[in-house]
């Protein structure tokens, strides 16, 4: 019985070896061949182009009592510090848009103003540095402000003025002006009764900045209603 399948099984064992070294000579050859596929070639590397520094790392440095620091992360891992430019026209004098600081474009939204308008960069950096800092009677720090003590910072601050500490006096103290000659630095004054009871100051575009009762130092529209119902006059201060 062995006899009778011992040929075939031999033939079994003779084809198999056939095959084995067939397919380690077709693996020769594909692996020879490789040197010549693209694929497997070297590629280089094409370099984009630099990105700008402005759009990569950007970070804002915010303390108490101190202005904002813009500090730039560029592509040869270099630090980099937006020093102080001229107050006005500052944007303008800039090399390109790109080049404008984040806080600026914030404030650009919030307004719904082009940023090339927001030229004033200390009264920015003032709005920013104090943005939410709660309502507080009689208060003019960090820890909370009320309205005339946030307009008083901010008129000496930006445009080196000083004005009385209360809102009636600081309305005393201004020239009054018609609702539509209000620009950049002007005072609006409200009331709840028959005297003056809060003040802001003017930005742009129907909006000014002054610290709120419910929700602090933040921006508002003279067209919202509760503002528009208690709007008493606008003021200018003089140099």
């Amino acid at each position: 019985m062995g006899e009778r399948y011992f040929p075939q099984n031999a033939k079994m064992k003779r084809q198999s070896i056939f095959f084995f070294y067939l397919q380690k000579l077709v693996f020769i050859s594909f692996v020879m061949g490789l040197g010549s596929c693209s694929l497997f070639k070297s590629v280089p590397q094409i370099k984009s182009r630099t990105a700008s520094p402005f759009f990569e790392n950007i970070s804002v440095r915010l303390e108490p009592g101190q202005k904002p620091a813009v500090q730039v992360d560029q592509s040869q891992n270099q630090n980099m510090e937006i020093q102080d430019e001229p107050v006005i026209n500052y944007i303008n004098s800039m090399p390109g848009i790109e080049y404008v600081p984040p806080v600026v474009f914030r404030y650009a939204v919030l307004l719904d103003i082009e940023v090339e308008k927001l030229n004033n960069r200390k009264l920015i950096e003032y709005v920013h540095q104090w943005w939410g800092v709660p309502y507080r009677i009689g208060g003019s720090s960090m820890e909370g402000v009320d309205c005339s003590g946030f307009v008083k910072g901010i008129a000496a601050e930006a445009y080196g003025l000083s004005l009385p500490r209360t809102s009636r006096e600081q309305a005393e103290q201004s020239k009054e002006i018609a609702k539509d000659q209000l620009k950049e630095g002007d005072l609006v004054f409200f009331s709840q009764g028959r005297s003056i009871s809060h003040v802001g100051m003017y930005i742009s575009n129907n909006k000014f900045v002054h610290a709120s009762t419910s929700m602090g130092v933040v921006i508002s529209d003279l067209d919202e209603p509760y503002w528009k119902r208690r709007f008493v006059r606008a003021g200018r201060i003089n140099p």
